[in-house]
C-alpha cells in the first residue's frame, strides 16, 4: 500500500519511491526478532518492520491523521509493505526526543503543561467513535486484540461488546484448570460491563511520547500504536499503570492529570496480568 497523497510522493524529487524491503535489511545493523527501526535522514524516512509489527499500526496512524488531523499528532505514514512473515510500515521521521529523556529536566510548570497536552490529546482520540451497530472489541481493522499482554495467550477476538471481552480477561488465569477446579473469581466484580468502548492507544508511556528537543515542552507526536485498538474504557489507564513503576511519581502524580484514575478495574488487571504471567 502507498498513500499516493502523503507528503512523501508529493516530493519535489522525480520518480521518489519507498525502499524495498531488501534494501531495508540490508540497512538494519540487527538481525532478530525485534530489529529497531531503520532511518534513513536524507528521505526524512523511519521503516519500522519485523515479524511482530502489523499492518493495523498502519491503519491506525492513518485513520488519526485523517479524523484528527493535528489534534493528536503522530506520524505521518507514507505506505506499507508484507514480505514472508515480516511487515514493514514506512512513516515520517519525527526529529523529537522522548519525554522520558527529558522529563527530569522539566520544572513543575513544565511537566503539568506537557498533561495538559496529553489530556487534550486523549479527548481528541475518544471522538473517534464505532458504529452503534458494529460495535467490537479489537484492533482498527477488526481482528484480535493486539496488547502485548496477550501475546502467550490463544488467540481470540475480536469480542462483540465489553462483557464477552471481560469474560474472556478474566477467564485467563484459570484457561488450565479442569471445570471441578474452577472458582468465582471475586475479581470479575470489579470490571464493568456497561462501560463504553473508546479507541485506544494502550501503550501510553514516556518512551512512546515524542517532543521538542529545546524550550518550553512540546509534544512532536505520540508514537508505536501496534497495540492500539479498541477497548473498554478503562483500559488506556490500567496498561498506563501497568507501564511505569507502582508507587512512583508519574503513576501517582502525573498520569491522573490526563487519564482519570480507574483504580478498582486496575486491581483486577492487575491481578490478571500477573496470574497469566504477562510482566
Amino acid at each position: 500500500m502507498d498513500f499516493l497523497d502523503s507528503s512523501f510522493f508529493q516530493s519535489t524529487r522525480p520518480s521518489q519511491r519507498l525502499p524495498t524491503p531488501a534494501e531495508v535489511r540490508a540497512l538494519s545493523e540487527v538481525k532478530n526478532s525485534r530489529p529497531p527501526p531503520v532511518i534513513i535522514e536524507h528521505l526524512n524516512l523511519l521503516v519500522k518492520f519485523g515479524p511482530r509489527v502489523n499492518v493495523a499500526e498502519a491503519q491506525c496512524l492513518w485513520l488519526i491523521r485523517t479524523i484528527l488531523g493535528d489534534e493528536v499528532p503522530v506520524p505521518e505514514v507514507y505506505g506499507w509493505r508484507v514480505d514472508g512473515l515480516e511487515v514493514f510500515i514506512y512513516m515520517q521521521l519525527v526529529r523529537g526526543v522522548t519525554l522520558k529523556s527529558r522529563w527530569e529536566h522539566l520544572n513543575a510548570l513544565e511537566k503539568t503543561s506537557v498533561c495538559g497536552q496529553l489530556c487534550r490529546m486523549i479527548t481528541s482520540l475518544r471522538q473517534i467513535k464505532q458504529e452503534p451497530p458494529d460495535q467490537f472489541i479489537g484492533s482498527v481493522n477488526c481482528q484480535a486484540p493486539q496488547d502485548i499482554i496477550f501475546q502467550n495467550m490463544p488467540v481470540d477476538g475480536p469480542f462483540s461488546g465489553v462483557k464477552p471481552f471481560n469474560d474472556w480477561f478474566s477467564s485467563l488465569p484459570q484457561r488450565f484448570l479442569a471445570d471441578y477446579q474452577k472458582f468465582q473469581d471475586p475479581m470479575r466484580l470489579l470490571l464493568p460491563d456497561d462501560g463504553a468502548i473508546t479507541f485506544t492507544h494502550a501503550d501510553l508511556h514516556e518512551e512512546n511520547i515524542l517532543i521538542s528537543q529545546h524550550g518550553p515542552p512540546q509534544i512532536l507526536a505520540i508514537i508505536d500504536w501496534g497495540q492500539s485498538g479498541w477497548y473498554p474504557d478503562y483500559w488506556e489507564y490500567c496498561k498506563a499503570a501497568y507501564t511505569c513503576m507502582y508507587s512512583g511519581e508519574w503513576r501517582m502524580q502525573w498520569i491522573p492529570m490526563f487519564l482519570a484514575p480507574r483504580l478498582d478495574e486496575h486491581e483486577a488487571f492487575s491481578e490478571y496480568v500477573m496470574a497469566i504471567g504477562a510482566l
